[in-house]
């Protein structure tokens, strides 16, 4: 459960760090705030999909319980 944990909170991070270098590197700031909306809302989609797919992995962990 917990290097499920880890594993999602690296990707999240991952993500971030990723995304971020997108936003600077295009000049997301002088983009049309329709533009910088769009690129918020794929962003946090994205986010939303790896929490999920995490918080599943975790919550399958635990259910099974503790390996023998």
């Amino acid at each position: 459960m917990r290097r499920h944990l880890l594993e999602m909170i690296g990707l999240v991070i991952a993500l971030d760090a990723v995304t971020i270098g997108i936003y600077y590197a295009v000049g997301m700031k002088s983009r049309s705030p329709r533009v910088q909306l769009a690129f918020t809302a794929v962003w946090t989609v994205l986010t939303l999909l790896v929490v999920l797919r995490g918080m599943g992995r975790v919550r399958a962990a635990r259910l099974r319980g503790p390996r023998a």
